[in-house]
């Protein structure tokens, strides 16, 4: 509880009730300030908390009838023979002490502390109605207490919007006034919540409903909780209830909230006139948003968080999202939401981060086309390839394979050999960045040509590929056997008038075993 303060002025020329109030033990959360006044001086009064005004009726009467504090009256037995029932009746507490003994200790000690704990147990009630009013009128859902015979006795301010009535015409009222239904259709109980207190009564218990209520404004549907309340004695003296309405989508929000705010995904939920009454924390995070977008429309933020930044992938419910660091795929789905009558009420979009699995499917389809060691395309991946290029106007096959490649590999060792596959692969991509180079295995690789060109150009461009790798190799003195044979095949669509790849990969083979039989070192043209 909070700390209580409470302030006394003590009017009479003794000292002793001052003394005597500063010695009492404090209930705890208590504290109390004391002022005395010899004479009665009104405005000091005004400012405290309770008067204690010792000497002289007159005094009390002229103070009592100035202010609006709480009195007591410190008066002997004789002296109240005295005063009339008016004069009396002015007072909040008398102290009424033993006649020669005024400033008895041990009797004033036990009045005075009476008193404080009086004082101390009202300020704790104010402050508990406060904190129950101010917690019933926070809470948006419908909260109200019944008598024992169903009259409404408290409600808070969602209960009063709703109904559209005050507190003060709502108290001890019953359904059919409160919710403006006519007696006979309430006695029919067909749009009216349920007579629902018997069964809570019955079970002493908690109990959970779902109504139905025809309001000014149309049906309703309540996820109404209703308990007993319970005396010290175990008697039932009226019930409680909490509603919920759950009727559209702006009032099962604070349900929402619970489960789209678990999720792990980014979702937005809007009304049926694109308004947006919800988002969780993971669609502000995945959009960079630093604002509550509750009432804005799916128009503004789109134009004013997406404008520039998004691409749709065509045929899919996905888009590119450039964040500024880097470009995210996102994937979206977007779900109507019907309420208990089966009635569109607005709709719910889920966005989902996609980028790593779309990553991982690429890195898997390169895998599954890509040569490990040299990362160029493997021969499933060619022959891909060439089905795509069927309509060329001219396909020209190099053939390219290591000479002594094995002597490599069987006295260095297979690292060795791995180093002279990558010399290899970086000048080839150098001269051909433009084609399709493939490692076919080993040390045999394919480029494909997909592109008129002349034959001397050819040529040219090859005895460049081979002179690079040449001045390579001679850096190591491991590589100082390696050259290159080279095959070249080379035909137009008009001659052939359908190509067969077949045939044209052994033409560059043919080649290729014509530049080796001849000494290696060298490249040949299929004629």
């Amino acid at each position: 509880m909070y700390l209580c303060k409470l302030k006394f002025i003590i009017v009479t020329e003794s000292d002793e009730p001052e003394k005597i109030l500063q010695a009492i033990s404090l209930p705890e959360d208590c504290e109390i300030e004391i002022g005395s006044l010899k004479d009665l001086d009104v405005n000091m009064l005004t400012v405290c908390d309770c008067a204690v005004i010792s000497d002289g009726v007159a005094d009390f009467v002229k103070a009592e009838s100035a202010t609006g504090v709480k009195s007591v009256l410190l008066a002997e037995g004789s002296e109240l023979k005295d005063m009339s029932a008016i004069e009396l009746d002015l007072a909040d507490d008398i102290f009424i002490m033993p006649d020669g003994a005024r400033y008895d200790n041990t009797i004033l000690t036990a009045h005075f502390r009476r008193l404080i704990n009086t004082m101390k147990n009202e300020s704790d009630a104010r402050k508990g109605k406060i904190y129950f009013d101010t917690a019933i009128d926070s809470i948006p859902d419908l909260v109200w207490f019944k008598d024992d015979v169903g009259a409404h006795l408290i409600v808070n301010d969602s209960f009063c919007k709703l109904v559209e009535k005050t507190k003060e015409q709502i108290y001890k009222r019953g359904h059919y006034y409160i919710w403006d239904i006519p007696r006979e259709e309430y006695e029919k109980g067909e749009y009216v919540c349920l007579e629902s207190e018997d069964i809570v009564v019955e079970a002493r218990k908690t109990c959970i409903f779902d109504e139905k209520i025809k309001t000014k404004n149309g049906m309703r549907q309540f996820k109404t909780y209703k308990s007993p309340l319970i005396d010290l004695d175990g008697s039932i003296f009226g019930t409680c209830g909490i509603a919920h309405d759950v009727t559209d989508l702006h009032n099962i929000n604070n349900e929402l909230d619970v489960i789209i705010e678990g999720m792990p995904y980014a979702v937005v939920v809007n009304d049926n006139n694109d308004v947006i009454v919800n988002a969780n924390k993971e669609f502000d995070l995945m959009f960079g948003i630093h604002e509550d977008l509750t009432g804005m429309t799916v128009k503004e933020w789109v134009s004013k968080y997406l404008n520039g930044r998004v691409k749709k992938l065509p045929d899919k419910d996905e888009f590119l999202l450039n964040d500024g660091d880097e470009i995210r795929t996102i994937s979206f789905k977007q779900q109507n939401i019907n309420d208990i009558f089966g009635e569109a009420i607005g709709s719910m979009t889920i966005y989902r981060d996609i980028t790593i699995e779309r990553l991982n499917e690429q890195r898997t389809i390169k895998s599954a086309n890509t040569d490990f060691l040299t990362e160029l395309n493997n021969r499933r991946s060619l022959f891909d390839y060439l089905e795509k290029i069927r309509e060329a106007s001219r396909i020209t096959l190099i053939s390219v394979d290591l000479d002594n490649f094995k002597q490599v590999n069987d006295v260095y060792g297979h690292h060795m050999g791995d180093e002279a596959l990558l010399i290899v692969t970086r000048v080839m991509n150098e001269n051909f960045q433009d084609d399709f180079i493939a490692r076919l295995g080993g040390d045999e690789f394919l480029i494909v040509i997909n592109r008129d060109c002349d034959m001397e150009q050819v040529k040219g461009q090859v005895k460049v590929f081979q002179d690079m790798l040449k001045s390579e190799y001679v850096k190591f003195k491991e590589f100082s056997e390696l050259t290159t044979s080279i095959g070249i095949s080379s035909v137009a669509l008009a001659e052939c008038g359908k190509y067969d790849f077949d045939d044209i990969l052994r033409s560059a083979d043919s080649a290729l075993y014509k530049a080796k039989k001849g000494g290696k070192d060298q490249f040949c043209v299929y004629e």
